[in-house]
Order: C-alpha cells, then structure tokens, then sequence
C-alpha cells in the first residue's frame, strides 16, 4: 500500500511544481513524504521476500509490487545522490570569479528560505573557479548589441523564464539578462543572470548560475552554463558568420 501511495503522490509533486500549480516549498515537503513512503514500502518488500523466501509462504508477487514500486518512488531521490556523489560541491557558479554579475529583479525574489543572492566570498569564488576552470568568460568579435540579441533568443530557445533585460548602450556600459531556468526532474528554479561587455574588439558575455533552494545544485550550474555557451558560440557563428 505505501508504494502505491507514494508514486503518485511524487507525480503529483512533480507535475504540479513544473506546471506552476503547486510553491516549491510544499512540493518539496510532499516529495519528502513520498520518498519516505517509497522506502517503508521498499523495506516491507524486502522483508516479505526474505520471509517468503524462508519458510515458502504466498504473497510473493505482493513483495515483487512492493519492491517495484518502492524502487521507482526512489529512483528521483537516487539521482539525486548519484549527482552528489559525482559532482563536487558547488552552490553559485560564475564566468568571472573576481567580479560575478550581480542579480537585481532575482534579488526580490530570493527572500525568506531562498538562498542569498549575494555571491559568495572571494575565497569561496575562489575554489569553485579552481573546481570548474572550463568555465570562464567567451569574448565575441560581434558587437555587445549583435551578441545581446542572439542571446536573448537562445535564451527563448531554452524555454527560461525571462525576468528582467536591459540592452547594452553606445556609451559602453553593458547589457544585462536575468531569466530563471528549471532543474531536470523537479523543475526546481535557478536563477541565471547574463552580462554583456561592449570590448574594443567586439564583445566579452559573463554568466552566473545559482540555485534557489538547497544547499549544492547537482553540478547543474556549471553544466548550464557550458551548455548555453557552447550553443551561443554556434548561434553567433549561425548568425553573423563570427
């Protein structure tokens, strides 16, 4: 019963954080309670098993459900570990250690249980830039405005929630987008801040990745960021041909 309880349960909690039905406090409370039930079902199969298994009584195929079900109720929450055993421990990643961009509308949001959208102390920048040295700034021969432009539509192309964006102006000073972009499973929210650099040689793109719940983001920050920047660089040579 408490496998089948907790499965749809979990899909429930899933489902209604990623289609906005359902704050990502309560969800993350109910995916708990699910989890917990997926392990009290997963541990009663296991011992009806080894009962059945001892002294040959019925309900074998009783003990099979419980197991299945208890395993696919903890299969979200054996990701996760597997992700944390395998990535290290890193909270807000950057391109730019020394001076991360900075988030303004996100800051609004990130009150309460959110994580701080301060970033974190040199020396904390420090080591996460030692553990992701392929992240780092990507300069452009484009202009800040050409570059602004292709990246707000990759940033469309993501399916990222826009919160915020300001052009680069013909004085220098620099453009700047916020979006929040979902995790894989749970859709949990991660906010991401770009910054656009008007160079004498084109254009120099900083981003910055940080979760708003939790305590390590499963390495998806980092992973984020390689990803759109990789696919920036494709966009602009689409693009403009450099």
């Amino acid at each position: 019963m408490a496998g089948t309880f907790a499965l749809p349960v979990l899909i429930i909690a899933i489902a209604g954080h990623r289609l906005g039905l359902m704050a990502t406090g309560h969800a993350v409370a109910i995916s708990i309670a699910a989890f917990g039930f997926a392990a009290v079902a997963f541990l009663a199969g296991l011992l009806a098993a080894a009962v059945i298994w001892r002294d040959g009584r019925l309900g074998a195929r009783h003990a099979v459900v419980g197991l299945i079900y208890g395993l696919l109720g903890l299969a979200p929450l054996g990701w996760l570990g597997l992700q944390a055993a395998t990535h290290p421990r890193l909270l807000d990643v950057t391109t730019d250690a020394v001076d991360p961009p900075l988030y303004r509308a996100a800051a609004f949001l990130r009150v309460g249980r959110f994580n701080s959208p301060t970033p974190p102390p040199p020396a904390e920048r420090q080591r996460i830039r030692a553990l992701t040295p392929e992240i780092g700034p990507r300069r452009y021969s484009v202009g800040s405005d050409l570059l602004y432009a292709v990246t707000l539509k990759r940033i469309e192309a993501a399916g990222w929630t826009l919160l915020a964006s300001r052009p680069p102006t013909g004085d220098g000073d620099f453009g700047r987008i916020e979006a929040v972009a979902g995790s894989l499973v749970f859709g949990l929210p991660d906010d991401v801040v770009i910054r656009i650099l008007p160079e004498p040689q084109g254009a120099r793109i900083d981003m910055r990745n940080s979760p708003r719940w939790g305590e390590i983001d499963f390495g998806r920050g980092a992973a984020r960021i390689r990803a759109f920047l990789d696919d920036l660089d494709a966009a602009v040579v689409e693009t403009y041909g450099s």
